[in-house]
C-alpha cells in the first residue's frame, strides 16, 4: 500500500482540458501509465501455465472495471484494453467514453451480462471447478481476463480511502479515492492532493525484490 502525489498531474490534466477543450480523466493517464510500466517490467504480467511454466505475452491487456448506466441505475462493466502499452492517455479516455456510452446496450456486452446471470444460477461447486479448469489455459486468462487488473474506486465514488481486492491477475492494482491535506513544501504549507493505490502480486510468479523493483519503475 502505497500513496503518489498527484497535486501536479492534476493541474497538467486540467492545462490540458483548458488547451483543447476536451478532458482528460485522471483513470485513463493512470492506465496509461502503468501499461507502459508494466511493458517494461514483462515479467510483472506473466501467467504460469498447467505445466507451471512462466508464459508471458507480447501485449499488456489491462482489465478495468468501467461504470455505466442500466435502466437509470449505475453498474461496473467489465471491460479489457486490448495492448494498452501502445496506446496514448487520449485514446484510452476515448475507449472509456465509448463503453460508456454504448453501455449494456452493445451486443457484445448484453451477451456477457446475460452469461454472467445464468452462470450464477449454477451451483458453487460447479463454478468453482469451472473456474478451477479454465484458469489452467493461459491463453483463456488473457482472453477473457486480460493480462493486469487495475480497479479505479474513484470511478464509483467519492473521498479517500484504499482498496483491498483479491485477483486471479499476477499483478493487480486499486487506485482508491484521493484525498486532500496539508504538506510542507520548500517551508511553506500546501493543501496537497494524494492517490492511495494497493499493488498486488502473485508470489508464484514474482519474488519480493524484483516485485519490489519493478513497483519503483
Amino acid at each position: 500500500m502505497t500513496e503518489f502525489d498527484i497535486t501536479e498531474t492534476k493541474k497538467k490534466l486540467r492545462e490540458y482540458r483548458r488547451r483543447t477543450k476536451q478532458s482528460l480523466s485522471l483513470t485513463a493517464y493512470t492506465v496509461s501509465c502503468i501499461g507502459k510500466a508494466v511493458k517494461n517490467n514483462p515479467q510483472m504480467h506473466g501467467y504460469l501455465n498447467w505445466r507451471n511454466k512462466l508464459i508471458v505475452f507480447n501485449d499488456v491487456d489491462l482489465l478495468l472495471p468501467v461504470e455505466i448506466k442500466i435502466n437509470d441505475s449505475l453498474f461496473p462493466v467489465i471491460h479489457i484494453f486490448r495492448a494498452i502499452d501502445k496506446k496514448d492517455p487520449v485514446e484510452i479516455e476515448t475507449e472509456i467514453r465509448n463503453v460508456k456510452n454504448t453501455g449494456i446496450n452493445n451486443r457484445e456486452h448484453q451477451k456477457k451480462w446475460n452469461c454472467i446471470k445464468w452462470f450464477l444460477y449454477l451451483p458453487k461447486f460447479i463454478r468453482l471447478l469451472f473456474y478451477k479448469i479454465l484458469l489452467q489455459s493461459v491463453r483463456f486468462q488473457k482472453k477473457y481476463f486480460g493480462t493486469i487488473a487495475v480497479t479505479a474506486v474513484g470511478m464509483f465514488g467519492s473521498g479517500g480511502g484504499w482498496g483491498i481486492g483479491l485477483s486471479n491477475h499476477t499483478l493487480e492494482i486499486i487506485l482508491g479515492g484521493i484525498s486532500k491535506r496539508p504538506v510542507m513544501i520548500k517551508g511553506r504549507m500546501e493543501e496537497r492532493e494524494f492517490l492511495p493505490v494497493t499493488i498486488s502480486v502473485d508470489h508464484n510468479v514474482i519474488d519480493g525484490a524484483p516485485g519490489a523493483g519493478s513497483h519503483a519503475t
